[in-house]
């Protein structure tokens, strides 16, 4: 079969070197920016220009993958409902109470995150499903600031995809550059000392907690590939994935 070696995880170069020249400059976009060959990462769609949006269109998108809730696209509806590309996949089961219990009792974005991962499994498959049968042109995830859901997401692809993990964190960390103004505006909204506090604690990309998350995998299922594998993702469909994912635009 060809395409990328899953057991090879950890070792390659992703293929999309991690410099400023992946970003994307889509009027409006925020923290949008090539990660794999066919897969864009991007904050709240909704944030683009008018020119923003024909911008992205003109890449030919095979898939955009909105992983918000409803609630959050009423306060900030995707731009891109009803477009056959478009899909929301929230990332977070609604009222899930195992879960939102973990993400309460979570005291880092590392622990918020193998929180998701035990938690959210089948929803990560769901997407990783959607990606897998998208037709031709690039895949499009995002979120709300597309830091926490995109970046989980976006490490197990990448982990998939044989990027080495200081990669995989870098680009995880690279979001802080993106989004300080959003950040600001969101403490700036928090009045209460104590969540303003706890916020600040959380909005940061930390190296280490999107290792510590693969790290998760690797402890508890024996790594991502197995993980993915035990709710449904065969290994013969991470490697269709990977190779689309791989493939350059065309």
């Amino acid at each position: 079969m060809s395409g990328v070696d899953l057991s090879r995880r950890g070792k390659a170069s992703c293929g999309v070197p991690l410099t400023t020249e992946r970003t994307l400059p889509w009027e409006g976009s925020v923290n949008t920016r090539w990660v794999l060959p066919g897969l864009i990462r991007s904050a709240n769609l909704a944030f683009l220009t008018p020119p923003g949006r024909a911008q992205l269109l003109s890449t030919g998108p095979g898939r955009i993958i909105d992983l918000r809730n409803r609630e959050e696209r009423r306060l900030h509806p995707a731009p891109f409902v009803g477009a056959p590309s478009y899909l929301n996949l929230p990332l977070l089961p609604y009222r899930n109470r195992t879960l939102n219990t973990a993400i309460q009792a979570a005291n880092t974005n590392g622990e918020h995150y193998r929180a998701i991962l035990d938690h959210s499994a089948n929803q990560i498959v769901t997407i990783f499903g959607a990606i897998h049968d998208a037709p031709p042109g690039p895949i499009l995830l995002h979120c709300h600031l597309g830091k926490d859901r995109t970046g989980l997401v976006v490490a197990l692809a990448l982990e998939l995809a044989g990027t080495a993990r200081a990669e995989i964190a870098a680009d995880y960390a690279q979001t802080d550059q993106q989004v300080g103004d959003l950040y600001a505006a969101l403490l700036a909204r928090q009045a209460d000392p104590q969540k303003r506090a706890r916020l600040e604690t959380f909005l940061v990309s930390r190296e280490q907690d999107i290792l510590s998350a693969l790290e998760h995998l690797d402890t508890t299922w024996g790594g991502t590939a197995a993980y993915l594998e035990a709710f449904g993702l065969s290994r013969a469909d991470q490697q269709h994935l990977t190779t689309r994912l791989m493939a350059p635009p065309t």
